[in-house]
């Protein structure tokens, strides 16, 4: 019978216990579960991938459950060892779920491994999830298992923070800038439409990294440098939240239409910067 690893990464989360309890109530039980709690972002992936590339003797699959992340279904991981069994090619799965700050289905959901993947350790890279892999050995599903699981269905603040700044610091590197610096633009209008705090906080993170005011060692939840940089906005209102997003984006080519800000700010920021993925 198949064996899976369960991972799970927690940097502070609201969500954490109830992924925690989604998985317990799993039908499947063949599976044992890695918790790795508040370490560095790439430590911890890292951390994951190797136990599971030393025990691939014992584990046929790796499903990553993100601590903000909650399952919907209570037979996901069968329907997920199922489709493995049945697509013997299938090394690599994404399956979408529901996001708060977008109100979209999002491809960084669920992941799931087969024991032939490997990943470079080597690199230090802002996409640590990204194995070495065929890409026609890969599916993203976004109609027959998805949507797999909410995330970040009840974020902090300080969530919220830290998930604009990661945002902010994708939109800056050479490959994948377009995705992220629109998921931005998406929660800067749902913030407008609804002002809600917690979206004005995700969209300020990420300005503040245009700004230049954070580098790459700030990527990580466990950095203390982001949380004093929250401290001087913890209570602004929404009207204040917008404000200052205003006055950032104007003094960093808010001027430009969005796409040529965004290519000023990646060669910018991220080329010039070293901000890179190396």
């Amino acid at each position: 019978m198949t064996k899976i690893l369960v991972g799970t990464l927690f940097s502070g989360e609201n969500e954490y216990d109830a992924c925690l309890e989604a998985i317990r109530k799993q039908s499947f039980q063949n599976f044992d579960h890695m918790l790795i709690e508040n370490l560095p972002e790439l430590e911890a992936h890292n951390k994951l991938y190797r136990a599971f590339i030393d025990h691939a003797d014992e584990y046929e699959l790796l499903i990553k459950v993100d601590a903000d992340t909650v399952l919907l279904s209570e037979d996901l991981f069968a329907r997920i060892v199922e489709k493995f069994a049945e697509n013997q090619w299938l090394e690599v799965m994404n399956i979408g779920v529901l996001d708060f700050f977008t109100d979209e289905m999002i491809p960084a959901g669920i992941q799931i491994y087969r024991n032939t993947v490997r990943w470079d350790f080597s690199k230090d890279t802002v996409f640590p999830d990204v194995p070495v892999m065929d890409p026609q050995r890969y599916l993203y599903d976004k109609t027959e298992l998805a949507p797999a699981a909410t995330h970040c269905q009840d974020p902090s603040v300080p969530q919220s923070f830290h998930y604009g700044v990661h945002r902010g610091l994708k939109s800056v590197q050479k490959k994948h800038s377009s995705f992220h610096w629109k998921t931005i633009e998406k929660v800067w209008q749902k913030f407008l439409n609804t002002q809600d705090r917690r979206l004005g906080f995700a969209v300020l993170g990420a300005e503040l990294m245009y700004s230049g005011v954070f580098g790459r060692e700030d990527q990580n939840y466990t950095n203390p440098r982001m949380d004093q940089a929250l401290s001087v906005y913890l209570d602004y209102s929404s009207t204040e939240l917008k404000r200052e997003i205003q006055r950032l984006r104007m003094q960093h080519w808010g001027f430009l239409p969005s796409e040529w800000r965004r290519k000023v700010i990646r060669y910018v920021r991220g080329k010039l910067g070293g901000r890179w993925d190396k």
